[in-house]
């Protein structure tokens, strides 16, 4: 089984609302648990979180559901968010280590960054 749902909305954090909507509908489909859809939530808030305030452009967020997995890819970004995602983990508390913290598997794909959550149990 393979679903997906592209999202494209303004980089505004009261857009953002829309996004997690729509995560938590394929959190329920997926009988992910509360925990599972905040690490979710936490991670796309991390990411665009790091946009400048008033960022100009939208931003494309793909959620595909697929066999034991979620995974969604947000862009573009700008490089500097992409270097962070990028650089190692180290012991402060930078968005790679919130992404690691959060997500099973982070890449950054083209202009965006392509985040995994698997789904215990599946």
């Amino acid at each position: 089984m393979t679903d997906e749902i592209t999202l494209t909305i303004p980089p505004e954090r009261e857009a953002r609302r829309v996004a997690h909507l729509v995560l938590g509908g394929l959190a329920v489909r997926l009988d992910l648990t509360i925990e599972n859809l905040e690490d979710l939530e936490l991670a796309f808030d991390a990411v665009l979180g790091r946009l400048d305030p008033g960022a100009a452009g939208e931003i494309t967020v793909r959620l595909r559901l697929m066999d034991g997995s979620l995974e969604m890819v947000i862009g573009p970004l700008p490089t500097r968010v992409l270097d962070e995602v990028e650089r190692e983990a180290d012991d402060e508390l930078g968005l790679r280590r919130v992404l690691d913290g959060t997500v099973d598997d982070v890449h950054v794909d083209g202009d965006g960054v392509r985040l995994t959550k698997v789904v215990p149990g599946r």
